[in-house]
C-alpha cells in the first residue's frame, strides 16, 4: 500500500465532501442531515487532537497543519448551524455545552503546537466528545427510527478512526500511559463490533455493502499498524494514511445511510396525507 498516496487521496475527497457538507444552511438541514453534521463534531473533535500531534511529531506538517484549520473551521461552522437548527429544549441547551467547552478547545488548537498543548488537547477533549454524543442521541430520538440509528453508528465509526490516531500519536510524541494503551484497546474493539454490526445491517445496498467492504480491508492494515507493543511506534504514516481512508469510507457510508432516512420520512410523510 503506498500510503502517502492514499493520504493525500483521501484528503482531496475528504474535504471534497465535507466542503459541500458546509454548504448547507440550517434552514436547509433535515433531522437526518442534522444527525449526521451532529455525528461529524464528534469526529472533528479527534481529528484535531490527532491533527495537532502529527505537527509535533513531523508528520507531513504542512497537509496536517491545513488539516488542523480545516477541522477548527468546520467544527464552527457546523456549530453555528446546528445552533440555528433546533433552538430550543434539550438539544439547545446540550448545544450550549458544547459551545462553552469548544472556547478553551479551540484557544489551544489555534496557538503554536507544544507537548504542553498537546496534553490539553487530549484529555479535555473527551468532555467535548461526550456533550458532542449527547447532541447526537438527543436528535436521534427525535427520528426514532432504525435508519437515523445507522447514520448515528456509522458516523461514529467516522470519529474512532480519528481517536485511534490521535491516540497512537500520543503515544508515539511520548505520552506513554497505561491510560492510552487500554484506551486503543477499548476503542479497537468498539470499531470492529460497529463494522460488524453495520455489515450485518439488513438495511444496506449493495453500494453500503461494497463500502463497508473497503473499511473492512482497511480496518485490518489499521489493527497492525496501532500495535504499540514495542517501545518504537514503527508505523505513524501509515496510521496517518490508513485512518483518512477509512475516515473518507465511512463519511460515505454515513451519508448512504442518510439518504436511506430521508427516503423513508418522504415515504411516511407520503402514507400519512
Amino acid at each position: 500500500m503506498d500510503v502517502r498516496k492514499v493520504s493525500i487521496c483521501a484528503l482531496l475527497l475528504l474535504f471534497g465532501s465535507f466542503s459541500f457538507l458546509g454548504e448547507t444552511t440550517a434552514s436547509e438541514l433535515t433531522l437526518a442531515s442534522a444527525i449526521n453534521k451532529a455525528g461529524l463534531q464528534r469526529m472533528l473533535i479527534q481529528r484535531i487532537g490527532k491533527t495537532y500531534c502529527q505537527i509535533g511529531l513531523g508528520i507531513e506538517t504542512e497537509t496536517s497543519r491545513e488539516q488542523l484549520h480545516d477541522a477548527i473551521d468546520l467544527f464552527d461552522s457546523h456549530l453555528v448551524e446546528l445552533e440555528n437548527f433546533r433552538p430550543k429544549g434539550p438539544v439547545s441547551d446540550a448545544l450550549k455545552r458544547v459551545r462553552q467547552l469548544w472556547v478553551p478547545i479551540k484557544a489551544v488548537a489555534t496557538s503554536p503546537v507544544s507537548r504542553d498543548g498537546a496534553n490539553v488537547v487530549a484529555y479535555w477533549d473527551d468532555d467535548l466528545l461526550y456533550a458532542s454524543h449527547k447532541v447526537v442521541l438527543l436528535l436521534q430520538d427525535l427520528s426514532n427510527t432504525p435508519k437515523a440509528r445507522l447514520v448515528n453508528i456509522a458516523g461514529r465509526q467516522r470519529m474512532l478512526s480519528q481517536r485511534l490516531a490521535k491516540l497512537y500519536m500520543l503515544h508515539a510524541w511520548g505520552f506513554k500511559t497505561l491510560t492510552i494503551r487500554d484506551e486503543i484497546e477499548t476503542v479497537r474493539n468498539e470499531f470492529t463490533g460497529a463494522l460488524a454490526a453495520l455489515q450485518a445491517a439488513p438495511e444496506n445496498t449493495d453500494a453500503i455493502r461494497h463500502k463497508l467492504n473497503v473499511v473492512a480491508r482497511d480496518w485490518t492494515w489499521f489493527r497492525k499498524a496501532l500495535n504499540i507493543d514495542d517501545d518504537v511506534d514503527p508505523f505513524p504514516k501509515t496510521v496517518a494514511g490508513v485512518s483518512e481512508s477509512i475516515l473518507v469510507n465511512m463519511d460515505e457510508v454515513t451519508r448512504m445511510y442518510e439518504e436511506l432516512e430521508e427516503q423513508a420520512r418522504r415515504r411516511a410523510d407520503r402514507g400519512a396525507k
